[in-house]
C-alpha cells in the first residue's frame, strides 16, 4: 500500500476522488507526525490531538485511525518534501478550510504545553505552503493560545 501511496504522491496517475482523499489524508496526517516530532518528542498528548483531528475531520473508527497513522508515520519518515505533501493537502482541503487546518496545526503544537523556535519555523513554511499568509499564522496562533488560556482559566475557577 506505501509503495501504491508513493506512486500516486510522486506521479500524478490518475484522479479518482478516493484515491486523493486517502492520499490527501495521509499526507495531512504525516505532516501532523512531523510538527509533533519537531520539539524532539512525539507525546501522548500530541498523538491524542491527531487521533482527535483524524475522527473529527475524517469520521474514522479507531481501527482506521491507527492504520492511518501506521501509514502516515511510515510516509513522514521516508518522505522529506513538504511541498509534495502539502500540495496533496491542497488538492484535497479547499481553500477556504485551509485556516482551520492551520489552527489545528497549532493546536498540535501547543498540545504539550511548549512551543519551540523548530516549530515557530515551520508553522511559518507550512502556512506559506498552504498559500495563506504570514497575517494568517498569526492569527491562528492567537486564536488557539487565546483559547489555551481560556480554557486553562475556566478549568482553575472550577
Amino acid at each position: 500500500m506505501f509503495k501504491e501511496f508513493f506512486n500516486r504522491l510522486v506521479i500524478n496517475s490518475n484522479n479518482d476522488s478516493d484515491n486523493i482523499d486517502e492520499t490527501g489524508m495521509l499526507s495531512l496526517t504525516a505532516i501532523f507526525i512531523r510538527i509533533a516530532k519537531l520539539d524532539g518528542v512525539f507525546d501522548k498528548e500530541e498523538l491524542k490531538v491527531i487521533r482527535t483531528f483524524l475522527k473529527k475531520r475524517y469520521n474514522l473508527i479507531e481501527q482506521d485511525i491507527d492504520n492511518i497513522i501506521s501509514e502516515a508515520s511510515k510516509l513522514e519518515s521516508d518522505l522529506n518534501d513538504n511541498v509534495q505533501l502539502t500540495k496533496k493537502i491542497k488538492n484535497t482541503v479547499d481553500f477556504e478550510d485551509r485556516f482551520d487546518l492551520l489552527q489545528d496545526a497549532w493546536r498540535l503544537i501547543i498540545a504539550d504545553g511548549k512551543r519551540s523556535y523548530q516549530e515557530d519555523s515551520f508553522m511559518r513554511l507550512f502556512c506559506g505552503l498552504l498559500g495563506l499568509s504570514d497575517k494568517d499564522n498569526a492569527i491562528a496562533r492567537k486564536n488557539i493560545i487565546n483559547f489555551v488560556f481560556i480554557y486553562v482559566q475556566i478549568n482553575n475557577s472550577l
